[in-house]
């Protein structure tokens, strides 16, 4: 088993994509509207497959067959078998995303998925007026839902933040929620490809169609008195790891560092994704070595005990993300 593992990303052209992915990953990519970038994915028919070394070419599903709970942890092996329980983006939003919500497990596996899609965003850049709709502005009720639809003022009644880099916004299966034009963000999720539009703005596709929305299936996951949905407080970091998200479906941390610093993960039983947004740092681990920057990530089997961190140039900024029993 390998002390690193990289895979091929996914590069997801969108109707609302932006442009802020390639400019991270420094690609030579020609497509426009890239809106999302899936960095490690089991998603049956999206899945990320690794990008070098003696495991080259092997997805998620393939690498957890191999080495079982040495790769994913024990305790995640029981609960989710061959399933890789997470999905990890770089989300870019030239435009703004429909408006949408997403099952909780028990209705995903009502539909015959296996999980269903609680998520966070970490914002790495937020354009001027760049907004963030996450949950409602007052409580209400699935029949107002249906006349505001039918009225076209499903907006007035959502809430919406100013978007600024270095927030972090926790999305609950069943907040209603979308990502705003101007933002480029981070996002930790089940995997769940499951997505029930509300709201699309009028918009049209490159066929001049305009894109289904799942009225419906939205009233029966909506949780109409959801209103505490601000931004999540959390403390600078100061060179080690600051809590941002600690939930049953991951937790997820950020740090900036410019010093040296070593992470401890010997007490807990699962792999570990590192996502770095900004800047360079050299990873060592178990006598091996990999450089990472801005735009990559990197998984860390479960039987890693300890990472260096040697942080490049002017220091690193990077999230980790991993699930605790």
């Amino acid at each position: 088993m390998q002390t690193f593992y990289t895979f091929r990303p996914l590069l997801k052209r969108t109707l609302w994509g932006g442009d802020d992915i390639i400019k991270l990953k420094q690609t030579t990519d020609s497509h426009h509207y890239i809106g999302e970038s899936w960095e490690v994915s089991g998603v049956p028919g999206d899945e990320t497959v690794v990008a070098c070394g003696e495991d080259e070419g092997l997805s998620l599903q393939q690498l957890t067959r191999r080495y079982g709970a040495d790769f994913v942890g024990s305790y995640i092996l029981r609960r989710y078998g061959e399933t890789f329980p997470l999905l990890v983006k770089f989300i870019s939003a030239g435009q703004a995303l429909s408006v949408q919500v997403h099952p909780d497990d028990t209705l995903a596996r009502r539909l015959g998925h296996p999980n269903g899609k609680t998520e966070m965003w970490y914002i790495i850049s937020a354009r001027p007026g760049a907004k963030i709709i996450s949950g409602f502005n007052r409580p209400f009720s699935a029949r107002e839902y249906s006349e505001r639809l039918r009225d076209d003022t499903i907006m007035d009644v959502v809430r919406q933040h100013e978007s600024l880099a270095g927030q972090c916004y926790f999305i609950p299966a069943g907040r209603i929620h979308s990502i705003g034009a101007g933002n480029f963000l981070i996002e930790i999720q089940q995997t769940s490809d499951d997505t029930f539009r509300v709201y699309d703005f009028g918009r049209v596709n490159d066929l001049g169609q305009r894109r289904e929305l799942h009225v419906e299936q939205a009233k029966e996951v909506l949780n109409f008195v959801d209103c505490a949905s601000s931004p999540i407080p959390y403390p600078a970091s100061k060179g080690s790891p600051t809590m941002l998200v600690n939930c049953r479906e991951f937790t997820a941390r950020q740090t900036a560092a410019t010093q040296p610093l070593t992470l401890d993960y010997s007490r807990i039983d699962s792999f570990v994704i590192i996502i770095c947004y900004e800047g360079r740092m050299r990873l060592n681990s178990g006598g091996e070595s990999l450089q990472l920057q801005a735009g990559q990530s990197v998984l860390l089997p479960a039987t890693t005990a300890q990472l260096h961190v040697q942080p490049d140039g002017d220091g690193v900024k990077f999230l980790d993300t991993y699930i605790e029993q």
